[in-house]
């Protein structure tokens, strides 16, 4: 059954109750991906990705329900597959490349409350587009924020960049200008790596976000605790990445749908 979403006015949302210590899975999937053409539904391995997020879904430890969110019909039936506990029928509004991810989960929050589904004090985010997990990793991350909860916004995964942004540029006028020092200055950027701060990247394995926060109009806050991986975690934006995907995921620790 595909349940569709009415609009609360904003006394109603500021009134919703939300139940403590609860988590729910999101697997968002729009149908408007330019890359990859229907990137979310793309087979690797022979599953959809949509089908690795949905299945490991069931293996979250603290996650009470697995919410699928897509503006089409035709993902919704592929998603049914996987047994998630609602599906949501998300408007053509919030599925656009415009679209924040606030915009998104504030309709799921409204969705809820008009279904009257209980309300998670967290959402897990838990994106189509990042099939290989090692669920042992993305456990132990819920597990350090529910520790942390009181000290932190929210929680990103992220993974250490092979090369430091401190050492990439963008180009102004046709000349190349340093991202991070904001200058035409380029031999700043032409140190040795050691000479920089590490930085990193979020990888997809799993956002923890606070509903009190994304009803507020606040996705991460400021203060989003870090999660820094061990494992190799690829974000499929281009055709590439589902070649390299491939390959990866042939080792055993990645999670794979049974």
């Amino acid at each position: 059954m595909i349940l569709y979403v009415q609009q609360l006015n904003n006394m109603q949302f500021k009134r919703l109750k939300i139940k403590k210590n609860s988590f729910y899975t999101v697997v968002p999937a729009r149908s408007g991906s330019k890359s990859i053409k229907h990137k979310n539904i793309k087979y690797l391995n022979g599953i959809p990705l949509i089908g690795y997020a949905l299945s490991i879904s069931k293996h979250i430890k603290r996650s009470e329900k697995t919410v699928f969110s897509s503006d089409s019909i035709k993902y919704l039936k592929i998603a049914k597959k996987y047994n998630p506990d609602i599906l949501h029928l998300r408007s053509k509004k919030n599925s656009s490349d415009k679209a924040t991810d606030n915009d998104f989960f504030q309709e799921i929050i409204k969705f809820l409350s008009q279904k009257k589904i209980s309300i998670p004090e967290f959402f897990l985010l838990v994106r189509a587009n990042t099939p290989g997990r090692v669920l042992k990793e993305l456990n132990n991350a819920i597990e350090i924020f529910f520790k942390k909860k009181k000290s932190y916004s929210s929680l990103r995964s992220i993974s250490e960049m092979p090369e430091t942004s401190y050492k990439t540029f963008e180009i102004r006028n046709k000349k190349l200008c340093c991202i991070c020092s904001n200058t035409f200055k380029i031999d700043k950027a032409n140190l040795p790596r050691q000479k920089y701060n590490k930085t990193y990247s979020a990888n997809g394995l799993v956002d923890i976000l606070k509903t009190k926060n994304l009803i507020k109009g606040k996705t991460y806050g400021d203060k989003s605790l870090a999660y820094v991986c061990k494992n190799n975690y690829i974000d499929i934006d281009y055709p590439n990445d589902l070649l390299y995907s491939k390959f990866i995921m042939k080792s055993k620790k990645y999670y794979r749908p049974r």
